[in-house]
């Protein structure tokens, strides 16, 4: 019989959810505890999943040129921490099997970068805008080739996508907000979302719908892009006229709403300026939940926000053990997405309701 988590932990000092995380790469550990327990684990002889998977990838991916592309969108929307941890967990996958990765940031779908050497590609792991039809629309050069190769998509397929995808559920992380929201007496709720046509922000408007439905709630839905639209390569939000004209129609409603789900955490930062322009406090006069767990964005709000963890670090490493799946079997299988269940982390920005 092998090593258990459980002797792991108990070697280790921690617990098996901890032992679980540093062993799957989760990157929310401390050093010095990750390096203790992989420390015991390597002496107790542990051969767990997640090593097997390496080992294998290792062997599929080792010296292969893989992409690792973040297509359409623009460099402010790369560093949003949501994308920029989950490409962080592709390339950190890559280095741990030796694949030679080639990383770039292709904003116009119509010309690859220099420094991107097309035919040298043996796979590629993808990251692209959720709304509108850029791949439909581009049948350059470089979309051609990608076309040609094993290929995984980070955190959704895009329209016109092709290859497997990794992501969160984001239905269930819609309905894991109504559920939440419902267990504290919320039961009008307004759903604001500035991007109405982002394929997995209406996951999460019908997982919320869904559940909402289900538990005897009320919610009105606020989706409409700013008036100038969004223009290509699309943008993180970064300003208050965003979703003000959403918030003022959500507070003038009749029933007044007592929460809002915000479609993601960038929204959410938003929504609060939003709020304090009303003098409306979150966490006193109205409750605020939303989804991505993007702590650099969310650090400095208060009260501390209620959001939901994608786990994205975890979603590129899974992305990287996809790819070598793909790679390994020579015969072509069907399209397929996966997907990894999200957290709720609660914070203060939700009030129960008697």
């Amino acid at each position: 019989m092998g090593t258990t988590l459980q002797e792991i932990a108990t070697a280790a000092e921690t617990s098996v959810s901890t032992v679980s995380r540093v062993l799957s790469g989760h990157p929310g550990i401390s050093t010095r505890v990750s390096a203790r327990v992989r420390q015991e684990a390597r002496r107790l002889g542990y051969r767990g999943r997640s090593l097997r998977r390496r080992h294998d990838a290792a062997h599929v991916l080792g010296g292969k040129n893989i992409a690792v592309l973040a297509l359409g969108i623009d460099r402010s929307l790369v560093s949003v921490p949501v994308v920029a941890s989950a490409l962080h967990g592709a390339e950190a996958a890559l280095a741990d099997v030796a694949a030679k990765a080639q990383l770039a940031h292709v904003p116009n779908l119509q010309s690859a970068p220099l420094s991107l050497d097309l035919q040298a590609i043996d796979g590629a792991v993808l990251h692209g805008a959720m709304q509108g039809n850029q791949l439909e629309e581009a049948p350059g050069r470089l979309v051609k080739r990608l076309h040609q190769v094993p290929t995984i998509w980070l955190l959704g397929r895009p329209r016109g996508g092709w290859g497997d995808a990794i992501s969160a559920d984001d239905y269930q992380l819609g309905a894991m907000a109504a559920e939440h929201l419902a267990a504290r007496g919320h039961r009008h709720v307004a759903l604001i979302n500035p991007k109405p046509d982002h394929l997995l922000f209406m996951r999460r408007e019908d997982g919320l719908l869904g559940a909402a439905r289900r538990l005897g709630m009320k919610v009105k839905c606020f989706c409409q892009a700013p008036p100038g639209g969004w223009q290509l390569p699309f943008q993180a939000p970064t300003h208050v006229e965003t979703v003000q004209h959403l918030v003022d129609q959500a507070l003038a409603a009749r029933p007044r709403p007592t929460a809002i789900f915000a479609v993601a955490d960038s929204i959410a930062a938003l929504i609060y300026r939003a709020l304090a322009v009303r003098k409306v406090g979150v966490g006193r006069n109205i409750s605020v939940i939303s989804g991505n767990a993007d702590h650099r964005l969310i650090a400095a709000l208060h009260p501390q926000l209620t959001t939901i963890d994608i786990h994205p670090y975890e979603v590129g490493r899974r992305a990287v053990e996809q790819l070598a799946l793909r790679m390994s079997d020579p015969h072509p299988w069907p399209d397929g997405e996966w997907m990894i269940h999200p957290t709720l982390l609660e914070g203060e920005s939700v009030l129960t309701i008697s």
